[in-house]
C-alpha cells in the first residue's frame, strides 16, 4: 500500500492492486481524514481485471475488493456508518445483494443507498461500492 498526502491532515490510501487505475486517473482507492475513510467506489473484477457476467460473483468481488481496501487502510466493516452502491439491473440484483452484503456487514447494515444506473465507468461492470468509515474509541 502506498499513501499520498492531500493537505496538511489527509492521506490518499493507494493499494497495489488499485495502483494501475490510480496512475490513469490520480483517483485513490480511499482517503483518510483523521478517524474517517472515504472509500471510492469500488466495482468487481477478478483479479486478472475481468469481469464475470454473473452479477452475484461481481457483487462478492466488489465486496471483497472494498474489504481489501478497509483492511489496508487500517478499517472494517463494523466501522462502514454509511453505504452507496450504483447498480446496472438494480432489481435483478436485489436478492444477492443483501445475501451477499449479510457476508461482511454486521447487522444493523449501516445507512445505505442503492441506486440503479444505465452503465458504470468499467465495461462489464454492473456494481459499484463506495462508503464511508470511521474509527471511534471504543473499538
Amino acid at each position: 500500500m502506498t499513501t499520498y498526502a492531500i493537505g496538511p491532515h489527509r492521506e490518499g490510501i493507494v493499494p497495489a492492486i488499485w495502483r494501475p487505475f490510480f496512475e490513469a486517473s490520480g483517483v485513490p482507492a480511499a482517503v483518510r481524514d483523521g478517524e474517517t475513510l472515504h472509500v471510492t467506489g469500488h466495482t468487481g473484477e477478478d483479479e486478472d481485471l475481468r469481469f464475470s457476467p454473473d452479477p452475484a460473483h461481481q457483487i462478492r468481488r466488489t465486496f471483497l475488493n472494498v474489504d481489501a481496501t478497509l483492511r489496508e487502510a487500517g478499517f472494517g466493516w463494523a466501522d462502514v456508518v454509511e453505504l452507496r452502491s450504483f447498480h446496472v439491473g438494480l432489481r435483478d440484483q436485489a436478492d444477492a445483494l443483501l445475501a451477499i452484503a449479510a457476508d461482511f456487514l454486521p447487522r444493523p447494515f449501516p445507512a445505505w443507498t442503492a441506486v440503479g444506473v444505465a452503465e458504470l465507468w468499467d465495461e462489464g461492470s454492473v456494481i459499484e461500492v463506495a462508503c464511508t468509515a470511521v474509527r471511534t474509541a471504543q473499538r
